[in-house]
């Protein structure tokens, strides 16, 4: 392979590098679900809920992907 492919490859598979080295260093992989309690405004809950039924997603899927989305 040419190097111009191994950096390709590298670039789009990152994510990847990245969980395992997160695994290597706590031991967990970064897509475990983890159940925890947190506050939302009344609002911000009922659209999420609404986008979930036209969605037909989770509410939780829904946030990791806007999670993932928004942030670095």
């Amino acid at each position: 392979m040419r190097f111009q492919e191994i950096k390709r490859i590298m670039k789009e598979n990152q994510k990847y590098l990245d969980m395992l080295e997160e695994y290597d260093r706590t031991g967990h992989l970064p897509i475990e679900k983890m159940r925890r309690s947190f506050t939302l405004k009344r609002v911000s809950y009922q659209r999420l809920k609404d986008a979930s039924r036209k969605t037909r997603k989770p509410m939780s899927t829904l946030l990791d992907e806007l999670i993932e989305k928004e942030l670095p």
